[in-house]
């Protein structure tokens, strides 16, 4: 699967390169170390000439280490010696052309097809023959930008399929999913991708400076790696063989990085790593976003967007976000009333344009208003289920969400659930308005009904005209089947459901999809708008945002938000999320210019939860 491409953070690194002849290949034995001038360096499996050249050259600092698919190799140093066996014999004669024209050679690489393919990349530009003509185009196109190429690398299964690693960035095309997402995750905390490395059969390397992550390669392989690593040495160079061999080579010691939060949230989940409590909640897939100086600082994705799938979750990718879809409806709805010019602390009925009955055992004669819906305290209970039903006390209530709407299922519409024509009970009164806090999905319907009613637009247009678009959230829609890409919901034993997604017209209780992305650009405005000395641009004015996030008539709520520690730095708003197969949570600090989004395709809110403790933790946000 083709992915977007990402920029990474980072600074330059250089090679270096000058010659030595080529002879006759040898046969292949196995692994030895050799550490010379300091520089260790590891093969198995690799031609015993190749084995021996490895271990004379590494001291000299390798810059560049290749495999042909037919078996050729080519070693080259930062002070610019180089020997080679079997490569094209036009690759050979660049290498030494440019050698003696003094460039530094960073990389050689071959496609899989064999032949005369191959690219040599320089600290002033490139030399090759037969690439793949984009992966050509976007080499040249960053050296026209002024980065220089480290590392160039082709997938086995060939064709345009191929990665290009610079000085600032990095640009994929054709690649494994989770390659993608790793390369992608590993740049995210200052870091950036130094080195690419394909197995000819399946697997991949990923490095980046003094990260690395690897899928499917060799165990002795990987365990070299992790030697240098503990040795402080950066993996350099790293190739391996048609014939299953692979030799690995360092020039020097990890720099001085700042340390890496991505990293570090990333490992303190509950005690473990979030891929061992993605593993333990079986959640097959999780993305995550963090807000610092009201800027997304940093985004990743963890496993799959569907289990069983080769896709993997992105940042990008949209998942259900269940109960935040109240959090953001009620800016649509602050919206409405401030452009429609109405009061907050209206009576909801006039404005339905249908009749909201009351339960007989009711007498009280308060008026369920939109301040009271949107803080759970109208008198509509939950689905409006209670046990026993038809009483006003004394009763268990059904919960405040809604189940969704599987495959094969008639989806009603929007009336004929608050009729109670869907799987859920009608929606009516049940305890005095105001009198008591009572989650509730089915007042959210009511609001979504007020939207429709008064801006005369399907409630999906409304929010996306005028919340979700001027916001920049355009991954982001209360559509039932939006066109972006969609994460699968999955069961407590990690299957898949039904459907791989319920469907909720109750749209304004739980039909968001979103983005960690769409979500920290609204952590951002929000934390701006509180902040703002005046009106900035957005869809709700300064007072607007204010009441939106300051307590209203139910303690610890704004309105559809729940809010905490105000009056202090640590002052926050947030909303989590509860949908069938998807569990979300989202928070912002207006007063730290910070907040977090975490959505997961998966049953258990615990996980959720543990990855927003971990976040809190790692900023000093607890």
């Amino acid at each position: 699967m083709d992915r977007r491409r990402f920029l990474a953070l980072a600074g330059a690194a250089a090679g270096a390169g000058v010659a030595a002849p080529a002879y006759a290949a040898a046969p292949a034995y196995a692994a030895a170390p050799a550490y010379a001038a300091g520089y260790p360096s590891y093969d198995s499996g690799v031609p015993a000439e190749a084995h021996g050249k490895l271990g004379e050259l590494a001291p000299y600092g390798i810059t560049a280490l290749a495999f042909t698919p037919s078996g050729g190799w080519v070693i080259v140093t930062q002070d610019g010696r180089y020997f080679a066996r079997g490569i094209p014999d036009a690759c050979f004669t660049e290498l030494g052309a440019l050698v003696k024209a003094g460039r530094r050679i960073h990389c050689v690489a071959f496609p899989p097809e064999g032949g005369d393919r191959w690219v040599i990349t320089t600290d002033k530009g490139l030399s090759a023959r037969g690439l793949p003509e984009e992966c050509r185009q976007r080499i040249a196109a960053y050296y026209d930008a002024g980065q220089q190429v480290m590392s160039v690398a082709f997938p086995p299964a060939g064709g345009n399929r191929w990665v290009v690693a610079a000085t600032n960035g990095f640009y994929a095309r054709g690649v494994d999913d989770e390659c993608y997402q790793m390369m992608r995750n590993l740049t995210q905390g200052g870091r950036r991708v130094t080195h690419v490395a394909f197995p000819k059969a399946k697997g991949w390397v990923v490095v980046a400076q003094d990260e690395y992550f690897a899928r499917n390669i060799p165990d002795a392989c990987y365990t070299r790696m992790n030697t240098l690593h503990g040795g402080g040495w950066q993996v350099h160079a790293l190739a391996f063989s048609p014939s299953g061999g692979w030799a690995l080579a360092t020039r020097g010691k990890v720099p001085s990085l700042p340390a890496d939060r991505v990293r570090q949230v990333e490992n303190a989940v509950a005690g473990g790593t979030i891929w061992q409590r993605m593993s333990a909640y079986n959640t097959p897939g999780v993305s995550v976003a963090v807000v610092t100086g009201n800027k997304t600082t940093w985004s990743t994705g963890y496993g799959w967007l569907e289990a069983g799938s080769g896709a993997a979750a992105h940042p990008e990718t949209a998942f259900q976000a269940a109960s935040i879809s109240k959090a953001v409806a009620s800016v649509g709805v602050l919206r409405l009333l401030q452009t429609e010019k109405i009061a907050l602390n209206a009576d909801v009925r006039p404005l339905l344009n249908w009749t909201l009955s009351r339960r007989s055992c009711l007498t009280s004669t308060a008026v369920p208003t939109i301040d009271r819906l949107l803080t759970h305290r109208a008198g509509v209970i939950g689905r409006g289920s209670t046990s026993p039903a038809d009483v006003c006390s004394g009763f268990d209530a059904g919960g405040g969400g809604f189940a969704g709407y599987g495959p094969g299922a008639t989806v009603p519409t929007l009336l004929q659930v608050m009729n109670g024509a869907g799987n859920s009970p009608k929606i009516e009164l049940t305890t005095a308005p105001g009198a008591e806090y009572h989650y509730s999905g089915g007042g959210f319907v009511l609001l979504q009904r007020m939207v429709e009613e008064q801006s005369g637009m399907p409630f999906d247009q409304y929010m996306t005209e005028q919340v979700l678009a001027p916001l920049g959230m355009r991954t982001s829609s209360y559509a039932a089947s939006p066109g972006f890409e969609l994460a699968a919901g999955h069961t407590t034993t990690g299957a898949v459901i039904a459907g791989k997604r319920n469907r909720y017209p109750e749209s304004a209780a739980a039909g968001l999809y979103t983005t960690v992305l769409d979500l920290s650009r609204l952590i951002s405005y929000l934390n701006r708008a509180w902040k703002a000395s005046g009106d900035i641009a957005g869809p709700l004015t300064r007072a607007s945002v204010r009441t939106l996030l300051s307590q209203g008539p139910q303690p610890g709520m704004g309105r559809g938000l729940f809010i905490a520690n105000a009056g202090t730095n640590r002052f926050s708003y947030t909303h989590d999320g509860s949908n069938y197969g998807f569990r979300s949570l989202f928070q912002g600090y207006p007063e730290l210019g910070a907040g977090y989004a975490v959505l997961a395709n998966g049953s258990d809110t615990a996980l959720v939860t543990e990855i927003g403790a971990a976040i809190r933790k790692v900023y000093g946000w607890s």
